[in-house]
């Protein structure tokens, strides 16, 4: 099989690894992938030469991605909660196959939910993890900053669950793919007026979630700005990430102390399986509601692709994320 393994920075190399469906156990499926998605934040930010900047990430060489879409070719003789030629989503990596054993987390994807879009499922769980985490209610109000893949996912996704939802971008291309996932309006970060047309959606409230994605001091400091009294801002970004220490202080009470703010670090869902009386919702199941929503066409996932490459064209994709290319938005490998 093929695998895309990282060396370092901007050496990406496509390789050739042994993979032996013959030996496949009786609680295993051997699976060859259709469709990989980028990941243009912590896959880019390896990419750039940044691997271990997310605690317990592990150093150069590494395999990359973590959003495959693929159809079991083979099951063993013991599996019975996947199907031949069920199509799945895994956290696999960019690679052309895998064995897999059937407890792992392997998502069925619905007939009706094209392989391209299911691929998305990760990126868009990471928004509904921080949803959850900020005790989202339907009919709050959601401002999403950073209009990245996830951002875009996010948007879509917190329409979907019946949020009041405003994109705020620093790129028009961005701003109008936020419309077309579902955003009641978008937004440039440098408007200067802003708060001002912030009101026409979300009122005298404000907004009582605001979703980071961004990793820039800038769209930190205007996230806690644009927070209601009490409101809560969950951090999907790393703030700071490739930039110098801020000239403002991130805690600064303005903020903390006179809006009574609550900062959150999201993105997290636990991978426990359990019953649902023990959790409600784990990874699995948060994958299963978004697959579940993408199936219904609650969730419009199409607009934020942008880009489709073969497997064999992968790092020009890497390429034009890392030149910041507005145009990218996101990018899906074909097998």
């Amino acid at each position: 099989m093929r695998q895309a393994v990282l060396y370092g920075a901007g050496d990406l190399r496509l390789e050739e690894r042994p993979l032996d469906p013959e030996s496949l156990q009786s609680n295993q499926v051997y699976v060859e992938t259709e469709v990989s998605a980028l990941s243009t934040g912590t896959d880019l930010g390896n990419y750039l030469g940044d691997s271990t900047y997310v605690p317990g990430a592990p150093d150069y060489p590494r395999p990359v991605g973590y959003s495959n879409v693929g159809t079991i070719r083979r099951v063993g003789d013991s599996v019975h909660r996947l199907k031949l030629g069920q199509r799945v989503f895994s956290l696999k990596p960019h690679q052309s196959a895998y064995l897999a054993n059937q407890d792992d987390l392997l998502i069925p994807v619905p007939e009706s939910v094209p392989s391209e879009e299911a691929s998305l499922s990760y990126l868009t769980h990471l928004g509904l993890a921080s949803l959850r985490q900020a005790r989202f209610e339907p009919g709050e109000n959601v401002a999403v900053v950073g209009l990245g893949v996830i951002g875009l996912c996010t948007i879509s996704l917190a329409r979907a669950m019946g949020g009041n939802v405003v994109g705020i971008a620093n790129s028009a291309i961005r701003a109008e793919t936020a419309r077309g996932v579902g955003a009641h309006q978008s937004l440039l970060s440098d408007d200067p007026n802003l708060a001002e047309k912030l009101k026409d959606t979300f009122g005298e409230v404000g907004a009582d979630i605001v979703v980071l994605t961004a990793n820039q001091w800038e769209a930190y400091r205007l996230s806690v700005a644009i927070a209601r009294y009490a409101g809560r801002v969950s951090v999907l970004g790393f703030p700071g990430r490739f930039q110098p220490k801020p000239d403002f202080n991130p805690l600064d009470p303005e903020w903390f102390y006179g809006k009574q703010l609550t900062l959150l670090g999201a993105g997290f869902a636990p991978r426990t399986d359990c019953p649902p009386q023990d959790l409600r919702f784990n990874t699995r199941r948060n994958l299963q509601y978004i697959l579940e929503l993408m199936a219904s066409g609650s969730l419009r996932l199409k607009p934020v692709i942008s880009h489709r490459f073969s497997a064999g064209r992968m790092k020009e994709a890497y390429e034009l994320a890392k030149g910041h290319d507005k145009s990218l938005v996101a990018a899906v490998f074909e097998w």
